[in-house]
């Protein structure tokens, strides 16, 4: 019969038998520290994604959101010097209106020149005196000179000599006609006559006459206040009379 062996203690061949099992331990120890190692690293590079392995996370830090949202918070801890200002949101802004290209659109209408201002109407130049209103006013300086008054122009007077001239050169007659109608028609106290015929103009007219004594003394008498003329064209030139009334 094969030797026997004696049966080996019970506790002998338990830890014979569990003799491997430290190496195993050892193995599943070194497994779970660098598992450990590893969540702690990854742990750091989240709560420090800068990768800075001087920073440490506070306790503010680790209860902050990690969403990137903005969180306030009260206390007077100073804000970290590193982080950003905050940036105002963006205005929209319109669209820059583009500026039509030239000739692109209607050409606008030239404004209307504005009409000159119509020229003031010339004032009509004052109509020429006639020449029986000449040798009215040579008589009257002839007075002035001689130290009288004017003579007033009277209607009647003037009336009186128109009809007497028209009707000598209708008769073709050059002489006094009698003044007592004249008296009658002026309601006249007194009435005095002269005559000219053929002299061009009025100053002529009245230089003939100053230079006749008796013509002059009509003109130059203190007895008339007032005068009429009249002057009628014939074949041999104008015949013109002066009517004294008073």
């Amino acid at each position: 019969m094969p030797p026997l062996h004696a049966a080996p203690d019970s506790r002998r061949s338990r830890r014979a038998l569990r003799a491997p099992r430290p190496k195993r331990h050892r193995v599943r120890t070194v497994f779970l520290a660098l598992v450990s190692t590893f969540a702690l690293v990854a742990v750091g590079f989240a709560l420090n994604p800068t990768g800075d392995p001087s920073h440490i996370p506070d306790a503010f830090e680790l209860a902050a959101p990690r969403d990137g949202a903005v969180v306030s918070r009260s206390g007077d801890r100073a804000a970290d010097p590193t982080s950003a200002a905050p940036t105002a949101a963006e205005t929209p802004t319109a669209p820059a209106s583009v500026a039509p290209e030239p000739g692109s659109g209607p050409a606008p209408e030239p404004e209307p020149e504005p009409e000159p201002a119509p020229e003031p109407a010339p004032e009509p130049e004052p109509a020429a005196p006639t020449m029986v209103e000449e040798i009215v006013t040579r008589t009257n300086e002839e007075r002035a000179a001689a130290g009288l008054p004017a003579l007033a122009v009277s209607d009647c007077a003037a009336q009186q000599a128109v009809a007497r001239t028209a009707l000598l050169v209708a008769e073709n007659r050059f002489e006094h006609d009698p003044l007592e109608p004249i008296l009658e028609a002026c309601a006249a106290r007194a009435v005095g006559e002269n005559l000219a015929l053929g002299y061009p103009t009025a100053l002529a007219v009245v230089a003939g006459w100053m230079g006749s004594d008796g013509h002059r003394a009509n003109i130059l008498s203190t007895r008339y206040t007032h005068i009429g003329v009249g002057c009628t064209d014939g074949p041999r030139g104008m015949l013109c009379a002066q009517v004294f009334v008073a």
